[in-house]
């Protein structure tokens, strides 16, 4: 409870006093909620280099996803690398989350993946992604023999917000009945690396 206090963007102060009634006899200093900050980085550093030798990766979700978070006293939108595998006994595993305050570009994407190849991934049969170039361009780079085939539901998001609204449903429809089935299941090759 502690932690999901603190991710939700509470500050010490707020944490002491949002916990203060479950706490009762053991009240929280700012030394406690210190160090179980440092414990929860020092897990996530150890996540972030696990190794991924022994993985064995059918394919992979990349996407990124956008955070508020605070920065030089405002809060702002960031950007944040996500990257899901798909084993080959069909579980998913979480392999990447990267913060990149720069914007999702191909630098981002490029050295997130180069990670997960020093970490040890082995090349994936198939990448699924949102369409930004960047990507696209780094997943054939880093995995030139990787399939790569653009995620249906971002493909209708952008349908939709360029249809007019009283046309919605009906695209909706045709996608879900015709349009996904034959362009959802063609993973193509990514460009060839220049």
């Amino acid at each position: 409870m502690i932690v999901a206090t603190y991710l939700a963007w509470a500050n010490t102060r707020r944490l002491l006093g949002a916990l203060a009634p479950l706490l009762k006899a053991a009240p929280l200093s700012k030394r406690v909620v210190s160090r179980l900050v440092r414990t929860l980085k020092t897990k996530l550093e150890a996540w972030w280099s696990l190794s991924l030798a022994g993985l064995e990766v059918l394919g992979l979700y990349l996407d990124a996803l956008a955070l508020r978070v605070r920065s030089a006293g405002k809060v702002v939108s960031v950007p944040v690398l996500g990257v899901v595998a798909v084993l080959t006994d069909g579980q998913k595993q979480l392999l990447a989350l990267e913060l990149c305050p720069g914007g999702e570009t191909f630098e981002a994407w490029k050295g997130c993946l180069d990670d997960l190849v020093t970490r040890g991934l082995a090349p994936p049969v198939w990448c699924v992604i949102d369409g930004h170039p960047g990507l696209r361009k780094a997943v054939g780079l880093v995995w030139p023999p990787a399939l790569v085939q653009r995620c249906c539901v971002h493909k209708l998001r952008n349908l939709e917000r360029k249809a007019p609204k009283h046309a919605l449903a009906e695209i909706r429809a045709d996608f879900h009945l015709s349009g996904s089935k034959t362009s959802c299941a063609r993973p193509s090759r990514p460009p060839a690396a220049r």
